[in-house]
């Protein structure tokens, strides 16, 4: 569930890449390598909400350096040199923090020192806002510069050991997706979950991926002079799928799906997995899905990509239907890996044979590496997982 709150953004944290063409300019003129300057329609553009904790009733943070805390009128009310360790709490209306209680509708921390603001044992780069939902409980958000977030979640989406062009192409899906969550909930307290994209913070950063990060800085892909939601997942199993099909999303170019032909090497490419029935039924009745005793499982309306778009669940009552994304999602993505499947009964479990692994929309990451590895460079490798988009510097 999102709560919206009020939430003013106050600042910019330093860039953790050197970007020297970053410009206010609004002309539009036609860029170099076949990209377009446009006049960016995102305010602040440079910033990014990251919700990292909600509902929570704990959570430890410290500041290795200099930092400030401020009120939701952005008056500081604590400072020092360093934060030790200590818990955040909320309690009868009161943020506890550093041994101190502060009755605000928000406190923001912002690290001074550049040291990063660790939460739950993972350093963030970003000024750190805690916001009561509760008399008890709250949510963590992280603002942060995008460049620095994609940084971020380049090192935990592809290894760092990749080809560059491979990199690349995943930095520039990584931001086009921020940019385009980020005007989709323009008007909320963040602008997507941690969970959306692999994330850990400062954890994610290396010397490799700044310098990857900084050669495509500020670079989106577009349709139609729109930024779209550029999914991505690890292994398609030979052709990604139709965003329609996958999540209900109405049918776009760039996200019908192409064949791909470049991720063999992946070892989710062709997978088999045994998984017990009761183990199934027991996470589909958590989620309240209409089902008893299964008998069988079975996928329908497959797409291009062969990932099923719904689910067929026979019990002992008769037919359920479900979204597949949400059936493999419920299951677990690392028990049954993608949607791309057949399965067997075997009385108390289910055999299920497929192929890929996530969600199949998008750019495939094996995929990528494949195509690198043959010598396409980042902007031809886009144009075929991402066809009929078109590169733009929106900033």
């Amino acid at each position: 569930m999102r709560k919206t709150l009020s939430i003013a953004i106050m600042f910019i944290v330093p860039f953790l890449v050197a970007v020297t063409h970053l410009s206010c300019k609004r002309d539009i003129t036609k860029g170099k390598e076949g990209m377009r300057d446009y006049a960016s329609p995102y305010e602040n553009a440079l910033n990014v909400r990251i919700l990292l904790l909600s509902g929570v009733k704990k959570a430890e943070l410290s500041v290795d350096g200099r930092y400030q805390i401020l009120g939701s009128l952005s008056n500081v009310i604590d400072e020092g040199v360093k934060l030790d360790k200590t818990n955040v709490f909320i309690e009868n209306g009161w943020i506890h923090l550093g041994g101190r209680r502060h009755y605000n509708s928000e406190l923001r921390i912002k690290d001074l020192g550049g040291s990063g603001i660790v939460l739950d044992s993972i350093p963030y780069r970003g000024e750190i806002r805690i916001l009561p939902q509760t008399d008890r409980e709250f949510s963590v958000i992280e603002e942060i510069n995008i460049e620095n977030f994609v940084v971020g979640v380049l090192g935990c989406e592809m290894p760092n050991s990749w080809e560059e062009d491979a990199l690349r192409s995943q930095t520039v899906a990584i931001r086009t997706y921020v940019e385009s969550r980020k005007k989709a909930n323009k008007n909320e307290s963040f602008h997507l979950d941690k969970s959306e994209l692999a994330y850990r913070g400062m954890l994610g950063e290396t010397a490799k991926s700044v310098k990857i990060v900084q050669d495509t800085a500020g670079i989106v892909m577009a349709y139609n002079g729109e930024i779209f939601s550029a999914y991505f997942h690890s292994t398609c199993g030979g052709h990604t799928e139709d965003v329609n099909l996958v999540f209900g999303r109405e049918k776009l170019p760039p996200l019908t799906g192409v064949k791909c032909g470049y991720c063999e090497n992946s070892k989710y490419y062709t997978w088999s997995v045994n998984i017990e029935k009761s183990a199934i039924l027991q996470k589909l009745q958590k989620a309240k899905v209409n089902v008893s005793n299964i008998v069988s499982v079975k996928t329908v309306n497959p797409g291009p990509g062969n990932h099923g778009s719904e689910v067929e669940i026979i019990d002992a009552k008769g037919k359920e239907q479900m979204n597949a994304n949400r059936f493999r999602l419920l299951v677990g993505p690392n028990n049954l890996y993608s949607t791309a499947f057949t399965a067997r009964n075997n009385g108390k479990s289910i055999t299920f044979s497929g192929k890929g692994w996530g969600h199949g929309v998008g750019l495939c990451q094996y995929g990528v590496q494949g195509m690198a590895k043959k010598g396409f460079n980042w902007r031809e490798i886009l144009g075929h997982y991402y066809p009929k988009s078109e590169l733009r510097r929106i900033y």
